[in-house]
């Protein structure tokens, strides 16, 4: 009998651990997003007072703003061991993506690079939450500006029945010593350890991705620096 009870209370602990590993887990997720948008805002404020674009910035922190919101709400969601759900809706995806990366741009130029836009006329719109695509768009570009730096450009291509966005970086490139994170499910090899911050964005890039039916890849290019891939449906409902 003692010998159950003693298997008994050893299972539960195990239990217990995993549950709130997995907890800590969806926490430490939540404060990495947090943090990002911050450093993007004060750069961004910074630039906004030097600068007559008042209005494209404010547009574009507003983007940033998303990501803290759904930051919040995860936060809110993982005292449950959950995530916040999901509230897709139609989103002109180059709006978004343009405002993103005016957001991470003033990064970019404060460490001697530049961020260029690629995009043809026709827009697209796809379906999904606004906030977890912001999530998606905010930390590739923030690897880039981070991780990668010299010039980084985003590029938009139609695909049949798709849109395709590509941000290349042409900096150093990989760090030494990375294991491929989850977050390139089914994609080319990318480098960064699930602990930091490169693997733990292209992992929350990956699963905003996901949830609107699309993918993440990245790999390394020739001669230094990344590519991450983003591949979403295109709307079709109405």
């Amino acid at each position: 009998m003692s010998a159950a009870i003693a298997a008994a209370g050893w299972l539960l602990a195990v239990v217990l651990a995993l549950e709130l590993r997995r907890r800590a887990a969806l926490l430490a997720d939540a404060a990495h997003e947090l943090r990002g948008p911050l450093t993007a805002i004060s750069l961004g404020l910074e630039a906004l007072r030097r600068q007559p674009v008042a209005r494209r910035r404010a547009d574009a922190l507003a983007v940033e703003l998303l990501r803290m919101q759904a930051a919040a709400d995860d936060v809110t969601a993982a005292g449950g061991g959950r995530r916040a759900r999901a509230a897709p809706r139609a989103i002109p995806l180059r709006r978004l993506v343009e405002r993103s990366g005016e957001a991470w741009r003033p990064a970019a130029e404060r460490r001697g690079g530049r961020l260029v836009l690629d995009w043809p006329a026709q827009a697209g719109t796809v379906r999904a939450d606004p906030r977890r695509l912001a999530q998606a768009f905010g930390n590739l570009l923030a690897n880039a500006v981070e991780h990668g730096g010299g010039e980084i450009v985003v590029r938009g291509r139609p695909l049949d029945g798709a849109i395709r966005v590509e941000i290349e970086d042409r900096g150093r490139g990989a760090e030494p010593g990375g294991d491929d994170p989850a977050a390139a499910r089914g994609g080319p090899p990318a480098s960064g350890r699930r602990g930091d911050s490169r693997g733990r964005g292209l992992e929350i890039a990956a699963r905003g991705v996901e949830a609107a039916g699309g993918r993440v890849a990245s790999r390394e290019r020739p001669g230094g620096g990344r590519l991450a891939l983003v591949e979403l449906p295109l709307d079709h409902q109405g």
